[in-house]
């Protein structure tokens, strides 16, 4: 690279190359006047003013002009998800890549007041978090600042929009412009303890390994063992048993489909409890599935919540393999709790007309008043189920759900 195009490089980044004919006549204008007042001596008392206000108004107008020039903020996480109750950075990146420092630069944004800041020096929290950054950006100058972040509560979090507002070199004119934002965040449904999980997640193996005995499928060979009295006898193998000298029955693996559709319920909003127990029933549905897709079953998740994106009830589809696994937490990331959803009764009937009758069905509802167990126990057309029940562990005995299911097993999980 030659001296000319250095020049030329340095020309273009600056103030000068924007600059208008007016503007290089006012300037011009600006010289002769101080020439005459300082050296000729012709009026100072009267030129010197008028020189410092066309100065005035020379650098309002090209920092009017070039403020935002090859300016870029941009705001990012330095993930794109945690779980609830972890922390992250928020990141603000500032690049001002050219020869006009901005003395001051205010950069603002709003976010959700779930996603809150450590340093709240510079934030004010209302329904939403509102934060306004100073800096001062000098000469081709890139600014990086990290603001630590914890995920209060889980969601889906975007920042659309930044405003960047500026001052010109004597304080007098404020400039004002938006940079469009994809900022992206997630907090995903927290996790819970082993031994929490272990016995809601051993009661739904449990029957799916006894669905498995009980349908077995003669077209899936797999294996010979020794005859028992409960054997029927058109099991035997008359032909191993002949050579080996002993009956020996054949064994067979079930066809039957190991697939689990988990059905959450997140009617409510408003009061701690209702949240909290929602709250506990979504990690709940997300730690389940997580570990059965991680032991190989099929997964599919029915809600009544509503989809924050898309704005649909949520229904995941048949998931499979434990690479789903995150797909299914930022889905549930994304869920809405309402007053206004559709009741869990009635999406039970609904869900009936295309029920399979080889899938586990996995309730997971807070529900006592209305009357789920019986719609539920419809839908499954007297095959086993289970109801996972999360309740306050204040609630008087009096208002606890007393209904038992042979078909249905309830267990109870205090929050």
């Amino acid at each position: 690279m030659n001296i000319l195009s250095v020049f030329a490089e340095l020309l273009a980044q600056s103030g000068f190359a924007a600059i208008t004919w007016q503007q290089c006549v006012m300037l011009l204008v600006s010289f002769v006047l101080l020439y005459l007042a300082i050296k000729k001596q012709f009026e100072p008392l009267l030129l010197l003013p008028i020189v410092l206000l066309v100065l005035y108004f020379a650098q309002r107008l090209l920092f009017r002009r070039l403020w935002d020039e090859n300016l870029t903020v941009q705001i990012s996480f330095d993930r794109d998800y945690i779980f609830c109750g972890e922390e992250a950075n928020l990141v603000e990146t500032i690049v001002n890549n050219k020869y006009l420092p901005l003395p001051v630069l205010e950069v603002g944004f709003d976010m959700s007041r779930w996603v809150g800041f450590q340093d709240e020096e510079n934030s004010t929290v209302s329904d939403m978090t509102y934060r306004r950054d100073v800096f001062t950006a000098s000469v081709r100058q890139r600014i990086t600042r990290t603001l630590p972040v914890r995920g209060k509560k889980r969601g889906y979090y975007r920042i659309a929009s930044t405003t960047v507002t500026s001052y010109d070199f004597l304080m007098t004119e404020k400039q004002v412009a938006h940079f469009p934002q994809e900022t992206e965040f997630y907090v995903l449904p927290a996790h819970i303890s082993a031994s929490h999980i272990r016995i809601p997640y051993s009661k739904i193996m449990g029957l799916l390994v006894s669905r498995r005995r009980v349908y077995d499928d003669p077209f899936e060979f797999a294996g010979i063992r020794d005859y028992r009295r409960s054997d029927p006898m058109k099991y035997i193998n008359w032909k191993a048993s002949a050579r080996g000298g002993t009956l020996l029955v054949n064994q067979h693996d079930s066809t039957l489909s190991q697939k689990v559709t988990v059905l959450l319920d997140c009617t409510g909003i408003g009061s701690a409890v209702t949240d909290a127990l929602n709250e506990t029933a979504i990690s709940i549905a997300a730690e389940l599935a997580e570990r059965m897709l991680a032991d190989g079953i099929s997964v599919s998740v029915i809600s009544n919540g509503i989809d924050t994106v898309d704005g649909k009830m949520l229904s995941t589809g048949e998931l499979t393999g434990r690479n789903t696994a995150l797909y299914l937490r930022r889905r549930l990331a994304r869920l809405e709790c309402r007053n206004d959803l559709t009741p869990m009764p009635q999406l039970l009937r609904t869900l009936h007309d295309g029920a399979h009758g080889s899938d586990l069905y996995v309730l997971i509802s807070k529900e006592q008043k209305l009357p789920v167990l019986p719609d539920l126990e419809a839908l499954t057309e007297g095959s086993d189920a289970i109801w996972i029940l999360p309740e306050d562990r204040n609630m008087p005995e009096r208002y606890k759900l007393t209904e038992t299911s042979k078909s249905v097993e309830i267990v109870r999980w205090e929050v």
